[in-house]
């Protein structure tokens, strides 16, 4: 019975040490040490949960916007020559696009022109790993893309900050 316990005893010790040590660390949380300690297929995964989410709360924000908004005031409901004066019409014409995302019949989506970027920008300077990657997705949109060198120049300037 005695040695039972202590096998028991030594397995859920064992078990413990190996769970502190596989644990993302606070000072990772949403930064470059968790990014890579991921496989590209959750980063991926990541990227396409960000631009989805973006996209789905944008609309939704924008849909709103009519009737929050110059309620009672008349619009132009505009065509495909002149854009509409609708609140809602304004709002989708300043979101961001991240149209660098494919889709294959064989593959699915690949949203690897963004998690590729990311992870060369903090595999290539591991002293911006401080900097969240939610602050490095959002400077890939369509307006904004950047290269992982040039994710690396607004580091620099100081641009793009680590978190502390």
């Amino acid at each position: 019975m005695l040695t039972k316990y202590l096998l028991s005893f030594g397995a859920v010790v064992i078990l413990t040490m190996i769970c502190a040590a596989a644990q993302v660390h606070p000072e990772q949380l949403d930064r470059g040490g968790e990014w890579l300690s991921w496989s590209p297929g959750q980063r991926v995964t990541y990227v396409d949960g960000f631009i989805t989410g973006y996209l789905q709360g944008s609309l939704s924000a924008c849909e709103a916007a009519d009737g929050l908004f110059e309620v009672g005031k008349p619009h132009s409901l505009g065509d495909e020559h002149h854009p509409s004066e609708m609140p809602s019409a304004r709002c989708l014409a300043r979101m961001e696009e991240y149209s660098k995302a494919r889709y294959t019949e064989a593959s699915g989506p690949d949203f690897s022109a963004y998690a590729d970027v990311i992870t060369d920008f903090y595999t290539k300077h591991p002293e911006y790993r401080g900097i969240p990657f939610v602050n490095l997705v959002k400077s890939l949109s369509d307006r904004s893309y950047k290269s992982a060198d040039q994710l690396y120049q607004m580091a620099v300037k100081g641009e793009l900050r680590p978190v502390r």
